[in-house]
Protein backbone atom coordinates (compact mmCIF):
# COMPACT_ATOMS: atom_id res chain seq x y z
CA UNK A 1 0.00 0.00 0.00
CA UNK A 2 2.92 2.33 0.77
CA UNK A 3 4.37 1.71 -2.68
CA UNK A 4 1.03 2.67 -4.21
CA UNK A 5 1.03 5.96 -2.30
CA UNK A 6 4.56 6.72 -3.45
CA UNK A 7 3.64 5.98 -7.06
CA UNK A 8 0.58 8.20 -6.78
CA UNK A 9 2.68 10.98 -5.32
CA UNK A 10 5.21 10.69 -8.12
CA UNK A 11 2.52 10.73 -10.81
CA UNK A 12 1.00 13.87 -9.34
CA UNK A 13 4.42 15.53 -9.17
CA UNK A 14 5.09 14.64 -12.79
CA UNK A 15 1.69 15.95 -13.87
CA UNK A 16 2.21 19.18 -11.97
CA UNK A 17 5.64 19.73 -13.50
CA UNK A 18 4.39 18.89 -17.01
CA UNK A 19 1.35 21.18 -16.89
CA UNK A 20 1.61 24.51 -18.68
CA UNK A 21 2.20 27.35 -16.28
CA UNK A 22 -0.16 30.28 -16.16
CA UNK A 23 1.22 33.53 -14.70
CA UNK A 24 -2.20 34.30 -13.17
CA UNK A 25 -2.49 30.88 -11.54
CA UNK A 26 -1.58 30.42 -7.90
CA UNK A 27 1.85 28.91 -7.50
CA UNK A 28 2.49 25.52 -5.95
CA UNK A 29 4.39 27.18 -3.12
CA UNK A 30 1.41 29.34 -2.20
CA UNK A 31 -0.77 26.40 -1.18
CA UNK A 32 -0.91 25.87 2.56
CA UNK A 33 0.43 22.55 3.75
CA UNK A 34 -1.16 20.64 6.59
CA UNK A 35 1.73 18.75 8.23
CA UNK A 36 1.74 21.24 11.12
CA UNK A 37 -1.50 19.63 12.34
CA UNK A 38 0.29 16.34 13.00
CA UNK A 39 3.32 15.69 15.19
CA UNK A 40 6.56 15.34 13.24
CA UNK A 41 7.18 11.85 11.96
CA UNK A 42 9.57 9.67 13.85
CA UNK A 43 12.07 7.55 11.96
CA UNK A 44 10.79 4.02 11.53
CA UNK A 45 7.14 4.90 12.22
CA UNK A 46 5.27 3.79 9.09
CA UNK A 47 1.97 5.39 10.15
CA UNK A 48 3.62 8.77 10.68
CA UNK A 49 5.34 8.48 7.30
CA UNK A 50 2.04 7.56 5.66
CA UNK A 51 0.36 10.56 7.31
CA UNK A 52 3.12 12.81 5.93
CA UNK A 53 2.71 11.27 2.48
CA UNK A 54 -1.05 11.82 2.61
CA UNK A 55 -0.51 15.46 3.58
CA UNK A 56 1.76 15.89 0.55
CA UNK A 57 -0.72 14.14 -1.72
CA UNK A 58 -3.52 16.36 -0.47
CA UNK A 59 -1.46 19.48 -1.06
CA UNK A 60 -0.57 18.36 -4.59
CA UNK A 61 -4.19 17.50 -5.30
CA UNK A 62 -5.29 20.96 -4.16
CA UNK A 63 -2.63 22.56 -6.36
CA UNK A 64 -3.68 20.45 -9.33
CA UNK A 65 -7.38 21.20 -8.89
CA UNK A 66 -6.72 24.94 -8.72
CA UNK A 67 -4.75 24.78 -11.98
CA UNK A 68 -7.47 22.85 -13.84
CA UNK A 69 -9.63 25.94 -14.27
CA UNK A 70 -6.95 27.63 -16.36
CA UNK A 71 -7.00 24.94 -19.04
CA UNK A 72 -8.79 25.79 -22.28
CA UNK A 73 -9.80 22.23 -23.17
CA UNK A 74 -13.12 21.47 -21.46
CA UNK A 75 -12.81 17.72 -21.98
CA UNK A 76 -9.43 17.79 -20.26
CA UNK A 77 -10.93 19.86 -17.43
CA UNK A 78 -13.67 17.27 -16.92
CA UNK A 79 -11.15 14.44 -16.95
CA UNK A 80 -8.82 16.14 -14.49
CA UNK A 81 -11.66 17.19 -12.15
CA UNK A 82 -12.77 13.57 -12.03
CA UNK A 83 -9.19 12.52 -11.38
CA UNK A 84 -8.92 15.05 -8.55
CA UNK A 85 -12.18 13.81 -7.01
CA UNK A 86 -10.88 10.24 -7.10
CA UNK A 87 -7.70 11.37 -5.35
CA UNK A 88 -9.77 13.13 -2.71
CA UNK A 89 -11.75 9.96 -2.00
CA UNK A 90 -8.59 7.85 -1.89
CA UNK A 91 -6.79 10.25 0.45
CA UNK A 92 -9.85 10.40 2.72
CA UNK A 93 -10.09 6.60 2.89
CA UNK A 94 -6.37 6.18 3.55
CA UNK A 95 -6.53 8.76 6.35
CA UNK A 96 -9.38 6.75 7.89
CA UNK A 97 -7.27 3.57 7.67
CA UNK A 98 -4.35 5.32 9.39
CA UNK A 99 -6.66 6.54 12.17
CA UNK A 100 -8.11 3.05 12.65
CA UNK A 101 -4.64 1.54 12.84
CA UNK A 102 -3.57 4.17 15.38
CA UNK A 103 -6.65 3.36 17.47
CA UNK A 104 -5.80 -0.36 17.31
CA UNK A 105 -2.28 0.39 18.49
CA UNK A 106 -3.44 2.47 21.45
CA UNK A 107 -6.20 0.12 22.60
CA UNK A 108 -5.33 -1.92 25.68
CA UNK A 109 -4.89 -5.52 24.69
CA UNK A 110 -7.04 -8.05 26.53
CA UNK A 111 -5.13 -10.49 28.69
CA UNK A 112 -4.53 -13.88 27.13
CA UNK A 113 -6.71 -16.34 29.05
CA UNK A 114 -5.62 -19.42 27.09
CA UNK A 115 -2.76 -20.18 29.50
CA UNK A 116 -5.16 -20.14 32.44
CA UNK A 117 -7.71 -22.47 30.89
CA UNK A 118 -10.31 -23.96 33.17
CA UNK A 119 -10.07 -27.72 33.66
CA UNK A 120 -12.85 -29.82 32.14
CA UNK A 121 -15.41 -31.25 34.59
Amino acid sequence: MRTGCVLLLLSMLLWQNASPSNPNAPSAQAAPETPAQQPPSQPGDPLAQMRDDLNKLESLNLNMSSEIEFLRDQNLQILLRTNSQMWTVLIHDLRREVELEEQRRTMPRPADHSSAAKPDR
